[in-house]
């Protein structure tokens, strides 16, 4: 019971006494859900234009040989990529998603580079204010 309890703390944020279960897999999602697109329509695409063919290829050579060795014409086709469909309208989509999450996401980069460099002259002007100021008292205590 005690170990489950830990458990608990480690992901769970306590809020007026009660334990509240907060899950770190939604900010991983949130954050990591470009790559992960990306990635699946790369394996998608790796299988409708490459492993597709080839197995289709391999699987329509015995199937013609077994239909030639019958004395019957070879009435196989050639693999037609399934995403091509509809006027590829899947390649469309996922290149309208992917395309503009990453130009959204290079524009969010650049305001946050711009806020940083902000707060950076912020920054130095504090501390500029903060010595002068130091400055200022060692003068007048000094005196």
């Amino acid at each position: 019971m005690i170990r489950r309890t830990r458990q608990l703390r480690a992901i769970g944020v306590v809020i007026n006494g009660v334990q509240e279960l907060k899950l770190t897999i939604n900010k991983t999602i949130n954050e990591f859900w470009r790559d992960w697109a990306a990635l699946v329509y790369l394996w998608i695409c790796l299988c409708d234009f490459f492993i597709g063919p080839v197995v289709w290829n391999i699987q329509m050579d015995s199937y013609c040989n077994m239909m030639v060795s019958k004395g019957l014409v070879c009435d196989a086709t050639r693999w037609v990529p399934l995403t091509l469909a509809g006027g590829a309208m899947f390649h469309l989509s996922f290149g309208a998603i992917l395309g503009a999450t990453a130009w959204k996401k290079g524009d969010k980069d650049e305001s946050q580079d711009k806020e940083l460099e902000e707060l950076h002259e912020n920054l130095e002007d504090l501390k500029k204010t903060v010595k002068d100021h130091i400055d200022h008292i060692r003068n007048t205590s000094t005196t």
